[in-house]
């Protein structure tokens, strides 16, 4: 088969078509990128339309402008989403950490952004679990951005009737150790047991090198979690990221979470000493664990309260002087 330079939105593009059962225009297709948290223009989507119809991996339906996928498109897709996808979350992911800018010193900078995107008539109620969830110390960091309807921002487009919020994700702390020297290594996501509102164990993991959707990103949308609980009773389940971390850089590691400490950042719940198990988890020879909360525990909140929200992380990066406190 021929070989194709293929995008990762050509490649979302094409599996939009491939899981539809009829054709589709560029405004349903743009419905159900944002679905899987890509945010683009109708106008970029027919931009792309126009390059894989010349390649002969959709085709016109109509005059209205609906594609369809090809026989020669979907054989493209096929190999094209596991050699594209396996290990792009943890490139990704190192790709946003090392684009972090935050500096705790002058509490200034980009920090990556989770995205929420739901009705806005409950805007008011998600605002007050963020509140909740700060006072709890089960939110990263207290800040929060809000894209009103019929707002575009950083390729989010907001339609009427709705409203994102943007909330600060885990990926900043690994942003800023990377910033102070720290070499930062993807681990797992996973649900951690709470007691009494202290960390037990890790009860689900999912290694980041072995998944082509973010780990903490399926936990929540699959409503394994139990943060509301926590919020009400104490015990229950929450998202966790892990990373491991070399350990001649602990010292220097626990410096730097000391200082976002100061900015009122919060969510690390473990930091285990070299060579010794983190939340029970077995750590590699020669490093440590780092446990914290993860960006996405609002919405796993929201959803489980019964809130229609639509969850991604990570999305974008964004200037924390933007942002306004919980």
């Amino acid at each position: 088969m021929e070989a194709y330079e293929i995008s990762h939105k050509d490649i979302e593009i094409l599996k939009a078509l491939s899981e539809s059962p009829k054709p589709m225009s560029s405004s349903l297709i743009k419905r159900e990128l944002e679905k899987r948290g890509i945010f683009v223009s109708e106008r970029t989507i027919r931009y792309h339309l126009k390059i894989l119809e010349l390649k002969g991996l959709v085709s016109k339906h109509d005059q209205k402008g609906k594609r369809v996928i090809t026989e020669k498109g979907l054989d493209v897709l096929s190999s094209a989403l596991v050699s594209k996808r396996v290990g792009f979350v943890t490139t990704r992911f190192l790709s946003m950490a090392y684009s972090v800018t935050y500096d705790p010193d002058s509490n200034t900078g980009n920090v990556v952004a989770n995205v929420l995107v739901m009705d806005k008539k409950f805007c008011d109620k998600a605002l007050e679990f963020l509140e909740l969830l700060n006072d709890a110390d089960l939110l990263l960091a207290p800040y929060v951005k809000v894209i009103e309807e019929n707002e575009e921002y950083h390729g989010i487009s907001v339609s009427e009737g709705r409203v994102a919020l943007l909330t600060v994700c885990d990926l900043t702390i690994d942003g800023v150790l990377i910033r102070s020297g720290v070499p930062v290594f993807f681990k797992y996501g996973g649900l951690v047991q709470m007691v009494n509102r202290k960390p037990l164990r890790f009860v689900e993991l999912i290694s980041y090198e072995g998944t082509t959707i973010p780990p903490l990103e399926l936990l929540v949308r699959s409503r394994l979690t139990s943060v509301a609980k926590v919020l009400r009773t104490g015990a229950g389940t929450i998202p966790v990221a892990m990373r491991e971390i070399i350990a001649e850089a602990r010292d220097r590691t626990i410096q730097a979470l000391s200082k976002l400490k100061e900015k009122g950042w919060k969510g690390i719940l473990s930091v285990s000493a070299p060579d010794e198990p983190a939340l029970g988890v077995p750590v590699s020879m020669g490093r440590f664990g780092l446990c914290m909360i993860g960006g996405l525990t609002p919405g796993a909140a929201l959803l489980e309260e019964g809130i229609e929200v639509e969850v991604f992380g990570p999305h974008c990066l964004v200037p924390l002087e933007m942002m306004k406190k919980v």
